[in-house]
C-alpha cells in the first residue's frame, strides 16, 4: 500500500453555539481561527442556521481542527473523547477550570495509577457536550 501523508482533522458539530465553543476552547488551550464561513439564506438547511457557523478551521494548541453548526447535532458525541497533553499541572488545572465553566468535571485531576506513565489525568464534559481527557 502506498503510504501517503494525510492530516486527520477532528470535526466538531454544534447546535448553534459553535462560535461560543471556539471562544471557550481558545481560552482554555490557546489557538487561532484560520477561516470561518457562515450559513446564509441561500445555503442554510433551516432558518435557525442563518448567520451561524457553516464551517471553520482553527488550531487548539498545535492541533488543527474544524467545526460547524448543524440542525442534526444533539450536542457533543459521547462516543468520542478529546485527549490533551499538557506540560504542567498548573496548565492542566487551568484548562479543566475553563472547560468546567457550565460543564461538569467527571474525574478531577489526579495521578495515573501504576503501571501508567506517571502523569496525571482528568475528564471534563464541557457545556457543549464534549468530553476532554
Amino acid at each position: 500500500m502506498d503510504k501517503k501523508k494525510h492530516e486527520i482533522i477532528p470535526y466538531l458539530s454544534f447546535k448553534g453555539n459553535c462560535e461560543e465553543a471556539l471562544s471557550a476552547y481558545i481560552k482554555a488551550f490557546g489557538g487561532e481561527i484560520y477561516y470561518m464561513s457562515r450559513w446564509s439564506e441561500e445555503t442554510a438547511d433551516a432558518p435557525e442556521l442563518i448567520g451561524k457557523v457553516m464551517h471553520t478551521e482553527f488550531a487548539l494548541g498545535g492541533t488543527r481542527m474544524a467545526a460547524g453548526d448543524t440542525v442534526e447535532s444533539a450536542g457533543g458525541n459521547t462516543d468520542i473523547r478529546l485527549m490533551v497533553h499538557m506540560d504542567t499541572i498548573e496548565e492542566a488545572l487551568n484548562t479543566v477550570s475553563v472547560l468546567a465553566e457550565s460543564g461538569t468535571v467527571l474525574s478531577p485531576l489526579k495521578p495515573h495509577p501504576e503501571p501508567d506513565d506517571g502523569g496525571c489525568g482528568s475528564a471534563t464534559r464541557d457545556r457543549f457536550g464534549f468530553i476532554w481527557i
